[in-house]
């Protein structure tokens, strides 16, 4: 009983890591494609205040 006991045990194991390597792996990319779209939104607005401050400098001018 002892040597099945633990066969099963690691059949459960391998079968838990068999699970979460793909789900981790398309939580990565998930995450990854959503952090390149949020800094990409971002950089959008900081060129846009940019753009607004060099437009308003240059008219002061």
């Amino acid at each position: 009983m002892g040597y099945y006991g633990g066969a099963y045990m690691g059949t459960a194991i391998y079968q838990l890591v068999a699970i979460l390597i793909p789900i981790t792996i398309i939580f990565l990319v998930v995450w990854f494609i959503r952090s390149s779209i949020r800094k990409s939104k971002q950089l959008k607005r900081i060129e846009q205040k940019l753009d607004e401050i060099d437009n308003s400098n240059t008219k002061g001018s």
